[in-house]
């Protein structure tokens, strides 16, 4: 059994688990003259840095090791990282951090006991389920022979995504057969925006759009590098934007005309009836929006960067992978997110 926990929220653990959302376009990053390497490499850099002085990478990737999937990226990172610890030298004394990898239903069913082993000792896998999304039993839709609930299976599929990244940011405890003390899964402290689908996700919202909603909510740091593309860059210009005009991406008919599987699962999804603590996408793209509009007066306060505003800007527009290192390491080490270790 996984649950909330509200220990989480008194700040009695304290581990650093930092968030990466990315995800990677190719036309959208090639028209900026940029490709995918240069989304790999400064992921790489970024991840490197974080791990070597003792925090912990949280990233709800799935297991298919495509060029659009990052997690076999940061696995193999860690498990470098690993290595070159245990032959001895100057860094032997550091811990090297793991990978969080939440992973939502019906994503985590790809999973299989002989993928875990492998990373084990990289990686820690926190299956969301149905009910952790809080569906009614009633409305659990079994892990096979789906075909004739195709409607209910893409809404609690959707659902449960959302569940996913709302409880990355507040931590969980995971009870474990045969063992008294449940394992302490730690909330998200920080996060940071890298590309991002504007087009063709899953779910009901963009999820750099979401992860960063509900990062917001939190008070917790948002790193956006906005300029490397994709949502991450669309919520930068609005947030370096002026006045209190709306930008198209930011209601819910822009995104249906520019996603016919959210247009279509949001018709579908009428006869259901979703979880107490769900917020609809058109009520959280309002108050993404919201924050928006306080970021244009305050903008490294709304985003608690740990920077001044100039530095915020230039964080949000840099295409320097070395400057955007930088800026990263500077606010989370002010934030006290990571200790000021030598780079």
């Amino acid at each position: 059994m996984i649950y909330s926990s509200d220990k989480f929220r008194s700040g009695a653990y304290t581990d650093s688990v930092i968030a990466f959302s990315i995800s990677f376009q190719r036309e959208n990053l090639f028209s900026r003259g940029m490709g995918l390497e240069h989304l790999r490499e400064l992921l790489i850099r970024l991840a490197r840095l974080i791990l070597r002085q003792g925090a912990s990478l949280a990233y709800g990737g799935y297991w298919e090791d495509t060029e659009d999937n990052f997690t076999f990226e940061l696995l193999r990172l860690i498990s470098s990282e690993q290595e070159d610890n245990s032959i001895g030298g100057p860094d032997t004394s550091f811990k090297i951090g793991k990978l969080y990898n939440h992973s939502p239903w019906p994503r985590y069913l790809q999973i299989t006991p002989r993928i875990e082993a492998q990373w084990i000792h990289c990686c820690r896998i926190v299956r969301i389920t149905q009910q952790l999304a809080g569906i009614a039993e009633a409305d659990i839709v079994p892990d096979s022979g789906i075909q004739d609930q195709k409607f209910r299976y893409e809404f609690n599929k959707a659902v449960t995504l959302s569940a996913m990244r709302r409880l990355m940011m507040e931590g969980m405890a995971v009870n474990i057969p045969d063992v008294l003390e449940p394992e302490i899964i730690p909330p998200v402290v920080a996060r940071i925006l890298l590309g991002g689908k504007v087009d063709g996700y899953s779910g009901f919202l963009p999820g750099i759009f979401e992860e960063a909603l509900l990062t917001l909510q939190k008070l917790r740091p948002l790193y956006v590098l906005g300029g490397f593309g994709g949502a991450a860059e669309i919520l930068a210009r609005a947030m370096l934007d002026s006045g209190s005009a709306c930008p198209d991406e930011f209601t819910l008919e822009y995104q249906k005309a520019h996603n016919p599987d959210l247009a279509a699962l949001l018709e579908n999804s009428k006869q259901f009836s979703p979880p107490k603590d769900f917020l609809g996408p058109e009520e959280s793209l309002h108050e993404l929006f919201a924050i928006v509009l306080k970021a244009r007066s305050d903008l490294s306060g709304t985003l608690n960067t740990g920077l001044d505003n100039q530095e915020t800007r230039e964080l949000l527009t840099t295409r320097d992978l070395a400057n955007a290192v930088r800026l990263v390491r500077k606010g989370l080490i002010n934030k006290n997110r990571l200790p000021n270790l030598p780079a």
